[in-house]
């Protein structure tokens, strides 16, 4: 696996992460490619870590960016590459660049993914990798999410 830092993102890159974004986080979540590029000019101090396979196939996608006086983050890992260690490691390298990290996190699995299927929390996971969970949540009629964070 390749990780590369980036404070750009090519076109097609851009569509790879939109289809990634559209494909693992809930429908609800649903970008056109104008919508994802609006989110992501929002961002400020945005930074990602792109990581591709031997043959130059997208398979995960870490982002933080400053808001409300904190580093946030999100990442998608692309459903091949699931459950093989990408997120622990993406999280392990921001831990060393960080002081802090939180995040918004949908906590239930009443959800469905674009195909139907559907989409599995993973509060579990971030609670395994030192993240703790805050008393603030962030709802709306679309989602339901859960403050995280971690300090060094």
């Amino acid at each position: 696996m390749i990780f590369v830092k980036t404070e750009t993102l090519s076109q097609s890159l851009q569509r790879d992460l939109l289809d990634a974004w559209n494909n693992e986080y809930p429908s609800v979540l649903h970008h056109n490619l104008t919508s994802f590029q609006q989110y992501i000019k929002s961002l400020v101090n945005l930074h990602h870590t792109i990581v591709i396979d031997e043959d130059n196939r997208f398979c995960a996608w870490y982002f933080d960016f400053d808001r409300d006086d904190e580093r946030q983050f999100g990442i998608i890992v692309h459903k091949k590459f699931q459950n093989k260690g990408l997120g622990k490691e993406l999280i392990a390298k921001a831990k060393l660049t960080n002081d802090h990290l939180s995040a918004w996190v949908v906590n239930s699995n009443a959800f469905a993914k674009k195909d139907g299927s559907p989409y599995i929390s993973p509060l579990n996971f971030y609670l395994q990798n030192g993240f703790s969970i805050e008393p603030t949540r962030w709802d709306s009629e679309k989602i339901k999410t859960v403050k995280i964070t971690w300090h060094k």
